[in-house]
């Protein structure tokens, strides 16, 4: 039976990969419970923890420029930093870097819905979760300010769809590596600075970071859903691996790393009843989305900053789902809003090349892979000489004494 364009433009749902289950909808599950959740905020990980603890005993980690070059020096002479460079590099049994590609493609060949979804479905929408959010903005730590904070993850993402990188040694690879001991470095600073006040946890532990990966896997498959470009079941699982993958080399327990879409979801879902506090969002978590828009503008002067800022809001709001950003005292003016039309509508074209124009998905490939090189190109020349991992001390990140998180 032939397909018309009408109906290619406006691709059938995919069942349940669009909803976002209201907060009164959410369930504990066999797998997920709330007792097995509850374990994961004590645990931290071991290897990356190891090596920190010994690095900071010998000399302050405010003075390391690169972590993972002092582990790599200390590797002959350390059973802490030999075990966590031999963990980075061993490979699973599942590990299937050509099954990983089409995941790889499907971030460059969206670059426009890939980036809305990370930004505004992933990092923003992390903020529901009050515990993370206090991590994202200890990152002031180790990047000094929001944009280069967002441009670091972007530049993560960026490089995990170039082919080649993901094995050990390549650029992102080595990305993740690095992550997983600034992770380390936090744990250890962050009780210090006495906003942690949660004796039985630890920051940057095992849910959290398995939620993490769970914002940059399943919400982005989710946000791409209700922006019309629906994965088949085959491009889902080649992302789910990917990211399985990612948070293998980040440090996360094995018992966390999704075997598929639907395992990633369910673990998310519970999570999202287990620490969510949509209430706790504030005027505040809009900074982010405003530093955006002023960046937009001020690359491209024609789009005003207001606009921008208004259609970030929007975008933010539909992505996460009314319930998750009440505190943020978004407008609201529903999902007619000409902005999300015109990205539901690119969404849908997006979706007709790449599915029905001959051609349409390498050709899609072949323009986000020179967008994103040049993006690289350009994260590269704003990077400043302390490198993109230093370690700050916390007095630097913290001027004043801010409020313990609840």
């Amino acid at each position: 039976m032939s397909v018309s364009l009408s109906e290619s433009l406006h691709p059938a749902a995919d069942p349940g990969w669009s909803d976002i289950p209201a907060p009164s909808a959410l369930r504990y599950t066999e797998r997920f419970s709330e007792a097995f959740l509850d374990s994961l905020r004590s645990k931290g990980d071991p290897l990356a923890d190891a090596v920190i603890a010994e690095l900071a005993e010998t000399m302050p980690l405010t003075d390391v420029g690169d972590l993972l070059a002092e582990v790599r020096r200390r590797v002959g002479t350390s059973p802490a930093c030999a075990a966590f460079i031999k963990a980075g590099v061993r490979l699973p049994a599942w590990v299937d870097f050509e099954a990983m590609r089409a995941g790889q493609r499907l971030i460059a060949q969206f670059p426009l819905h890939m980036g809305l979804g990370l930004f505004s479905g992933s990092l923003v929408g992390g903020a529901v979760f009050p515990k993370m959010a206090l991590v994202t903005a200890m990152t002031g730590m180790l990047s000094g300010d929001t944009n280069k904070r967002l441009d670091e993850t972007a530049a993560m993402v960026l490089r995990m769809s170039m082919p080649g990188t993901l094995e050990p040694g390549g650029e992102a690879h080595e990305l993740f590596v690095r992550v997983r001991l600034l992770h380390g470095a936090l744990r250890r600073f962050l009780p210090e600075t006495g906003r942690f006040r949660h004796p039985t946890e630890v920051p940057i532990n095992q849910q959290d970071l398995a939620i993490t990966l769970g914002l940059f896997g399943y919400v982005n498959v989710r946000s791409l859903a209700r922006m019309n470009i629906h994965l088949t079941e085959e491009e889902r699982a080649s992302f789910t691996l990917l990211w399985r993958y990612a948070g293998f080399v980040l440090g996360i327990d094995d018992a966390l790393l999704p075997h598929t879409a639907e395992e990633q979801r369910e673990f998310f879902l519970a999570s999202l009843k287990h620490q969510a506090r949509p209430d706790k969002l504030s005027d505040k978590n809009r900074i982010v989305m405003d530093n955006f828009a002023r960046q937009v503008h001020r690359t491209l002067p024609p789009v005003s900053e207001t606009v921008m800022r208004d259609l970030l809001y929007q975008i933010c709001r539909y992505l996460s789902g009314d319930d998750y950003v009440t505190g943020m005292n978004l407008p609201n003016p529903g999902d007619d809003y000409w902005g999300l039309r015109l990205l539901r509508g690119l969404g849908s074209a997006a979706h007709f090349i790449h599915r029905k124009v001959p051609g349409g998905e390498d050709a899609l490939y072949r323009f986000g892979v020179v967008h994103y090189q040049r993006s690289l190109r350009l994260m590269e020349h704003k990077k400043d000489k302390q490198g993109t991992y230093r370690v700050r001390t916390t007095q630097d990140a913290f001027p004043t004494a801010p409020a313990p998180v609840a």
